[in-house]
């Protein structure tokens, strides 16, 4: 899934209905904290709920939050693969928004004081990333009685350039992609 919480959301559902039960999102991240780097792998243990999208599932006091067993599943498989060195997986909070620009160009919005404002909020709570899909898929996985998870590839850190720290892109999705395989073959075995 790409582009937004509704077309996850539904693609979500449809599964579900066809007897799926366990859900890897793999797809894409910006780096919001300083120690994530491009290339890196995040695995969100939690969402920020920051699209309107889960508010159609939950109350916005429920946590998006994504399945132990899952995680726990990804940590082991990571550990058990050959990875290029220097390139980290990480574990922890991250954002859901619904607007790619509004966290690029936020100065171009009519609401740019509170684009401004949640984001350097999200930096002194040391959220590690940014994207689109998963706090839907957490909240509608969690309506749903589903498992879910995200793995996903940092393209780049924004915060990271703005330091004057310098490293490329990295538009190759390649890891996360094999380390969701790795963890559904693990999930299959345990099953």
């Amino acid at each position: 899934t790409g582009i937004g919480g509704p077309s996850a959301a539904i693609a979500l559902e449809e599964l579900v209905k066809i007897g799926g039960k366990y859900f890897i999102r793999v797809g894409t991240f910006g780096g919001i904290n300083m120690k994530v780097k491009a290339g890196d792998i995040v695995c969100p243990v939690a969402m920020i709920r920051q699209e309107g999208t889960s508010r159609e599932y939950a109350p916005v006091e429920y946590p998006a939050t994504g399945d132990f067993e899952v995680m726990v599943a990804i940590f082991d498989a990571f550990a058990n693969m050959e990875i290029e060195e220097g390139r980290n997986i990480h574990f922890g909070v991250a954002q859901s928004k619904d607007s790619f620009y509004g966290q690029h160009s936020p100065d171009k919005s009519p609401v740019f004081y509170e684009l401004l404002n949640k984001w350097e909020s999200w930096k002194k709570l040391g959220v590690l990333a940014s994207e689109m899909e998963t706090a839907a898929l957490y909240t509608v996985g969690a309506a749903l009685n589903v498992s879910c998870a995200s793995i996903l590839s940092v393209l780049w850190n924004q915060e990271r350039k703005k330091a004057g720290i310098i490293e490329k892109d990295c538009m190759d999705s390649e890891l996360a992609i094999m380390l969701a395989v790795e963890t559904i073959k693990k999930l299959i075995r345990t099953k």
